[in-house]
Parts: C-alpha cells; sequence; structure tokens
C-alpha cells in the first residue's frame, strides 16, 4: 500500500499538536545544550520529564540562544494531565496489543515512517519517538514520566540523535573515549569488553572522559568524538568493588537488584568531563585475567568488527551511512588491541604514553 508523505506529516503535526495542547496547560521550559557542532533545544511541557532526561547531558549545557539547529518536544501524559490526540492514542494503544503486526525490526512504526517522518515506538517502557527531518523537530512522548527506565535516563533520547546526526556525517556510536584536550582514544567493543572499566580510569588520572557507552564521531575534516552523556554505568557489586572511590556517587544505589550501578559524573567530577577531542587512535580492550596492560597493534577491519556491529545493532535507524563513518575512521587512525591487565592503575599510563608516541 502506497502512503503519502503527507500523510505522515499529518501524523506528525497532531503529535506535535499534543505537545502544544500539554505545554498550554503546565507551562513551557526550555534547555539548550551543544550536542557536537550543533545547538540542540528542548522543550519540556512542565517539569516531569526534566530530571529524567537532564542529568545525562548537563555538561553540554549553555545559555539560550535564538537560533538552534533542532527542537525535540518533550512530554507526558501523567505529570500534565493531558492525554494525546484521540487518533494517536488509538495507535498507541494498537501498537501496545499487536506490537507484532506494528512495529519494525528497529521499533520503526511500519506506514509511519518514511524518507521526512521518522517514526520509532520503544515496546517495554513505550516510548515514542517522531522526528520531521525538513523542519528539524522532533516529539518524545511517554505516558508516564516515572515510568523512563534507567537505562534511558541514561542515555535518553538516543533515536532522534542518531536520526538526526547521521544526516550530518555525524555518527551515534557505541563506544566509549577518553583523552586529553589534544587528543585521545576511542574505545569499541560490545557490552562487557571493559569499555566503561577503562575509560572509569581516568578519573584517578590527568585524563579527562567524553564517554563510556556512547558517544558522536565523525571522519571530516579530521577523526573527532563529542561527548553525549556524562553518564558511567558499572555492572554491579563486584565492579564498585574495583573503583571504591565512585561508591558515593551512585545515582540508584537504593535498585540495584534490577539495575547497573549509574552515575552522572558531571555532578561529581565537572572538571574531569570534556565535550569532546581529536581521535587519535581506536583502542579494543580485552580482559585478559594477567596482571600488566599492554597495548598492541591491529588491523583496521578488526578494530572496525569491534565497533561496528553493537552500534548497528543498537541504534534505531543505523545503516550503511553509519558503517561508512566508521569505515572511514578506522581508516585515518592507528588501531590497537588494549589487553587489560588486572592492575588497573597502569591503564591511564599505557594510554597516555601510547598517545605521548603519536
Amino acid at each position: 500500500m502506497l502512503i503519502e508523505e503527507s500523510d505522515r506529516l499529518d501524523y506528525f503535526n497532531l503529535i506535535y499538536k499534543g505537545f502544544i495542547r500539554a505545554s498550554q496547560v503546565v507551562g513551557l521550559i526550555e534547555r539548550f545544550y551543544a550536542i557536537g557542532r550543533f545547538t540542540l533545544c528542548l522543550r519540556f511541557a512542565g517539569e516531569g520529564l526534566i530530571s529524567q532526561i537532564a542529568p545525562a547531558l548537563s555538561h553540554l549545557e549553555i545559555e539560550p540562544r535564538a537560533n538552534h539547529d533542532l527542537t525535540i518536544c518533550l512530554w507526558d501524559n501523567a505529570s500534565t494531565k493531558t492525554q494525546l490526540p484521540l487518533l494517536i492514542g488509538s495507535l498507541i494503544e494498537s501498537i501496545r496489543l499487536h506490537w507484532t503486526d506494528y512495529l519494525g525490526p528497529r521499533k520503526e512504526i511500519k506506514g509511519y515512517d518514511g524518507d521526512r517522518i521518522r517514526s520509532n515506538f520503544h515496546i517495554g517502557p513505550n516510548i515514542l519517538s517522531v522526528l520531521d527531518r525538513e523542519q528539524n523537530l522532533a516529539c518524545y512522548w511517554i505516558d508516564d514520566a516515572k515510568d523512563i527506565p534507567y537505562w534511558e535516563k541514561g542515555s535518553p533520547l538516543q533515536t532522534i540523535l542518531n536520526w538526526w546526526t547521521s544526516d550530518r556525517q555525524h555518527q551515534y556510536v557505541h563506544a566509549g573515549a577518553i583523552g586529553n584536550l589534544d587528543g585521545g582514544v576511542l574505545i569499541a567493543g560490545k557490552g562487557g569488553s571493559g569499555k566503561s572499566s577503562t575509560s572509569l580510569t581516568c578519573i584517578n588520572s590527568s585524563l579527562l572522559y567524553a564517554s563510556d557507552d556512547y558517544c558522536l564521531v565523525t571522519s571530516d575534516p579530521q577523526p573527532y568524538v563529542y561527548s553525549l552523556y556524562n553518564t558511567a554505568k558499572l555492572k554491579g557489586q563486584a565492579d564498585l568493588e574495583r573503583f571504591p572511590h565512585l561508591a558515593d556517587l551512585v545515582d540508584n544505589s537504593d535498585r540495584l537488584e534490577n539495575e547497573k550501578v549509574m552515575l552522572f559524573l558531571h555532578q561529581h567530577h565537572p572538571k574531569k568531563v570534556v565535550s569532546g577531542f581529536p581521535i587519535k587512535a581506536v583502542l579494543v580492550p580485552k580482559i585478559t585475567g594477567k596482571l600488566d596492560t599492554h597495548i598492541r597493534p591491529i588491523s583496521g577491519g578488526l578494530a572496525l568488527r569491534a565497533l561496528a556491529p553493537s552500534s548497528i545493532f543498537q541504534l534505531a535507524g543505523s545503516g550503511q551511512t553509519a558503517l561508512k563513518i566508521m569505515s572511514n575512521l578506522v581508516k585515518q587512525v592507528p588501531c590497537y588491541a588494549l589487553e587489560l591487565g588486572t592492575d588497573m592503575v597502569q591503564i591511564p599510563d599505557v594510554i597516555l604514553r601510547l598517545l605521548s608516541q603519536i
């Protein structure tokens, strides 16, 4: 069935009408952020979602600006005491009941996701994300702000930001990043490979932190990484014992039975968190169980296999453009295996020594 793009635009405008209705009831609050080379305006209807979205982005907050590149409108029904327009509410209820019929493999809403209007429904937390690529305007909705899961609070707005930045040759990737203002390393690998542990070693060293999980990269005109979130995540009590100095900073200490350890570094170590730096090398960590940490050169192909699959699999909308950006990146900088030893103190020293030699 052929669906007109104008019908999708009507759908988007109806969702946006829901935001306008909510903001008229509870008021409008705007926050501005520097995301890579771009300015992001978050327009909240009331305060319901601010505490769930803003902490992860706090290190990137800037003064209000008249001109900005992307606007995201955020609201929930519960705190605004409003409802979505009837047709949108009925669609969402149908998706909840029969999601396998309505959602594609990347949670895109079939028929409602096209070239201009992107549309995604994250089943489970039931978050609706839509973007009008021509207006640079997006909407982010959930029924109740209190239902935002911890991982969404730690790295919010992934879907919308990935859609939008990919159009501008800036790729959202699943990777860590530490270094200094002159340059640093991108740390690539699947979950459990040691990305977070390696990134968090910077807290007690001269290295600076840009990411331990998700960040934004570009390879034009030079390889560069931009911080997205100041969130640090650890697996649980075992990891906390390896980083005892972080124990008092945990944001969700009362919920660790069901959640990963999560903390917002900017609240506690604002001088350690930076907005980005040039990429001098890509590191692929591997936990060895041995005492000492070593670095050895690897091919760009091996580095790409560590970086690309998790980035493309986890992020809705990633595909050929993402693969091209990441392929260019690993061709432009040297790549190394980072064989992690159990003596954590060695890790930042090994990375600093590498940076001094490149």
